[in-house]
């Protein structure tokens, strides 16, 4: 990426908000979301704050968030949230899936409203965002060792929150099947 046409300030904003990255020789900067699909990312009033990428070839990491920000930190922030949020008006049935396609295949089914942590296993704020939309939402991660492993670390962090009226179902995918593919 070269500087054409960009000032200090639209330097200093994209750099800021980690959308762009000063090359290692600092000659420049280059896109840190290069070569991957981006999903737009909102915060439950439907402010957009920041972004994930998925990259479809290569041995970069398969998915890459906006780095943490005072308005964006994974943690505590759901893809899909404000969306979710809409549909809970048609839709009762709240399904937590691994990522972004996940969550997008799942919502435009019909089936139910989903949401995904950000490229983090599922916290304690993000299943407390989760049981404000339903007190039962069903887990469904992948049917990959990830996605077991995903779903175990989940389990273990909701036991110790489970209250009445606040509890979750589980959905076991079939080995190497995630919602998409059953879908």
């Amino acid at each position: 990426m070269d500087n054409f046409g960009s000032t200090d300030s639209d330097i200093k904003s994209l750099l800021k908000l980690g959308l762009i990255i000063k090359k290692e020789n600092n000659k420049g900067y280059y896109d840190r979301f290069r070569d991957r699909i981006i999903f737009p990312i909102r915060d439950n009033r439907g402010r957009f704050i920041g972004f994930g990428g998925r990259i479809f070839e290569g041995d970069q990491p398969k998915y890459l968030n906006s780095p943490e920000t005072p308005i964006f930190q994974k943690g505590r922030e759901l893809y899909g949230l404000y969306e979710c949020q809409k549909s809970m008006r048609v839709i009762e049935k709240v399904i937590v899936v691994e990522g972004y396609m996940d969550v997008i295949a799942v919502s435009a089914s019909g089936v139910a409203a989903a949401l995904a942590p950000l490229g983090t296993a599922l916290t304690e704020q993000q299943i407390q965002l989760v049981w404000k939309l339903n007190p039962e939402p069903i887990l469904c991660f992948d049917g990959d060792a990830a996605g077991q492993k995903a779903a175990s670390r989940a389990i273990e962090r909701i036991l110790p929150l489970l209250e009445p009226g606040k509890t979750v179902r589980i959905a076991v995918m079939p080995a190497g099947q995630d919602p998409d593919d059953i879908l």
